[in-house]
């Protein structure tokens, strides 16, 4: 509960609740026999229930961690692997997600992940539209739409999809790139639906609901409903947001995320703890 780190002391901040989010390439969740898919995107909200501050912390999928294998249900080690992989190790639903949350958590030092959302592709384009579009500067031209590097734009359907979706597989740096897309959408998405509710909590209620019909949860309604209550009772505007820091490299045969340990470890601190001297 406490820590020292460069001549300071730090205090575990136990009003934090870690929700951890994935974005996993499948447009529906694996029948008995599929493939589970794979983590395209992985987010952590730690939310203080205090303070109501949000913090994204984004881990990127090619981070290379250690993942729980599994055949069926039987336990066979664990591997250092892209944290991507850990969603395969499961049955495309709640045991791939728990095997993900559990891989985030290695990551974090071991900072409790409570809950996690994986929401399936086919659940984008709903969502953004709900609030009806996502504004934003276009960090990359998107083949396939009118999506042009540099210019404004409100990102509606199949466009809002492809921003957060698409990368050039021939480019080693893609999943980062395409990884900064994905922090800015969400923190984009998050403060435009914080002003569309002005403090209402049924506007997010119904956000909820609809993600719900694209996702796999442990986050119960009314869990969900006191959280982002304190919020709006804080007069939350905008997310902070983080990316884990670290060097990609290509391996012998995809790209290999490094983290920086000492990164990590300073980013907890800022998160989850508490300068106290």
């Amino acid at each position: 509960k406490t820590v020292k780190h460069n001549g300071h002391t730090y205090a575990l901040n136990e009003n934090m609740v870690s929700i951890v989010v994935i974005g996993y390439d499948r447009d529906a969740p694996a029948n008995e026999g599929e493939k589970p898919g794979q983590a395209d995107a992985v987010m952590v909200l730690a939310l203080d229930t205090q303070s109501g501050e949000v913090t994204a912390i984004g881990i990127p999928r090619d981070s290379m961690v250690d993942v729980s294998e599994f055949v069926g249900d039987a336990f066979i080690g664990q591997e250092t692997m892209q944290l991507c992989l850990a969603f395969s190790y499961g049955d495309g639903k709640e045991t791939s997600s728990e095997n993900t949350l559990t891989a985030v958590s290695r990551i974090l030092y071991n900072m409790p992940m409570s809950y996690y959302i994986a929401l399936n592709e086919s659940g984008i384009a709903p969502l953004n539209d709900s609030i009806g579009g996502v504004a934003l500067t276009a960090l990359q031209t998107v083949p396939g739409t009118n999506v042009i590097e540099g210019q404004d734009t409100v990102l509606f359907g199949y466009n809002a999809y492809r921003y957060v979706q698409w990368r050039d597989i021939s480019i080693l740096n893609s999943s980062l790139d395409r990884q900064a897309r994905q922090v800015q959408y969400i923190k984009a998405f998050t403060a435009q639906a914080l002003e569309q509710a002005e403090g209402n909590l049924g506007v997010f209620v119904d956000l909820f609901a609809l993600a719900s019909e694209y996702s796999i949860t442990n986050l119960g309604a009314s869990e969900f409903s006191y959280l982002i209550s304190k919020v709006l009772e804080n007069k939350i505007a905008s997310l902070n947001v983080v990316t884990l820091p670290g060097e990609l490299v290509q391996g012998d045969k995809y790209a290999e995320f490094y983290l920086d340990k000492s990164g990590i470890y300073q980013t907890v601190l800022d998160v989850y703890y508490q300068q106290v001297d």
